[in-house]
């Protein structure tokens, strides 16, 4: 990723204008409008660099943020299997907190197929109500969202299209705490860029995040498929899931998990108070490691981290931004006959390079008290 170059920034404003925008990597770029609501509407924002970026995007208002790794063109896909998460009572929240996705089309005449799996009710689109396990079908054109939510989690609802689209999935404000009516809790904004289907991996190693005691694991099948779950205290169980759908966990320090089919991995850490919440982040399978990342901490008021999950016998040898790291804190686990390590780093916002010395591929994750995101990953070609 290349610091210094220029995007260009096209967007379809609300009344069907394009603005062409050039921005400097690094500067903070906000595109009002971008975010879609119920239905169809023309609003999609298209980037592009004469040299290749890693992009990453957020949400963020006074009393929340979430971001995401954006997921390049060339690697978006037709089939896609969506997470969100459990949707909290109404009470406990003064803010809309339904499950969400937004599909965005590249091409016209794209048709779209959304199989629903809604844990209650049912979703009402043009007239027609569409309960789970039904189907709604539609065909969009270029630059367009088509956007859809519901009071319930919408886990293992599969979106298949006759063109490459890209998704967002979550919900717009959720916690992972268990809320009481006395609770000081407030919910944050879930959402992820979706891995398409063949992205996807069979090994998952679950990093440690920093300030964080409990977290919750979301493992989403694509085919009917049998996972085995190690934690770092040794236990280890095995489950089968059906195709579509989803089991839980919880770990503490780090964990693993492989299964013999390709596997969607989600992390949602658990609150701990009003200023540590929780958010929706991507797990990265082992065979999607990159050797070295550029990446962006975002310049908020938070304390920011990155986790790592590498072999054990690479721990020595990270330099970021230059500098040896002296790596402590860490916790290992045994996946398949491999020793893995993780361990946490405070680190500034900004700009940042970091790179194996011997070019061992470890996993990379950036996070803070309320947001979190991927910090890159090698895709499948």
């Amino acid at each position: 990723m290349s610091i210094d170059v220029w995007l260009n920034i096209g967007h379809i404003g609300l009344y069907g204008h394009e603005n062409k925008t050039e921005f400097l990597i690094g500067q903070n770029v906000a595109l009002t409008g971008v975010v879609s609501s119920e239905g169809i509407s023309k609003q999609c924002a298209m980037i592009s660099s004469n040299d290749p970026v890693r992009i990453y995007a957020f949400l963020k208002d006074a009393d929340s943020m979430e971001g995401f790794l954006v997921i390049p063109l060339e690697f978006l896909s037709t089939n896609y299997v969506i997470p969100s998460f459990f949707v909290q009572p109404e009470a406990y929240f003064y803010r809309n907190k339904d499950s969400v996705f937004a599909i965005g089309v590249l091409y016209s005449n794209t048709t779209i197929n959304i199989t629903l799996q809604i844990d209650d009710g049912s979703i009402t689109y043009e007239g027609t109500n569409y309960t789970t396990n039904q189907t709604l079908s539609i065909v969009l054109d270029e630059k367009t969202i088509f956007q859809l939510s519901h009071d319930t989690d919408l886990t293992g609802t599969t979106i298949s299209a006759s063109n490459p689209i890209a998704i967002v999935s979550g919900n717009r404000c959720n916690t992972v705490a268990t809320p009481k009516p006395d609770s000081s809790f407030y919910c944050q904004p879930f959402m992820e860029m979706i891995l398409p289907v063949n992205q996807l991996d069979n090994e998952y190693v679950i990093p440690k995040l920093a300030l964080r005691v409990n977290n919750t694991v979301r493992i989403l099948s694509v085919n009917h498929t049998e996972v085995t779950i190690q934690k770092a205290d040794s236990i280890i169980s095995t489950s089968t899931i059906m195709s579509g759908a989803f089991i839980d966990f919880q770990y503490d320090n780090i964990s693993s998990v492989r299964s013999m089919s390709d596997i969607m991995v989600m992390l949602y850490p658990e609150d701990q108070n009003i200023r540590i919440g929780s958010f929706m982040m991507t797990v990265t399978g082992i065979h999607q490691y990159l050797y070295e990342y550029d990446f962006i901490v975002p310049y908020v008021r938070y304390v920011n981290f990155i986790s790592i999950t590498v072999k054990s016998d690479e721990l020595n040898g990270f330099i970021l931004d230059g500098q040896l790291l002296n790596v402590q804190d860490v916790f290992d686990i045994t996946h398949n006959s491999d020793l893995f390590s993780s361990f946490s780093l405070p680190i500034s916002p900004g700009e940042h390079y970091i790179v194996h010395a011997t070019k061992a591929r470890f996993g990379l994750w950036v996070y803070g008290e309320k947001y979190g995101y991927q910090g890159g990953m090698a895709f499948k070609t």
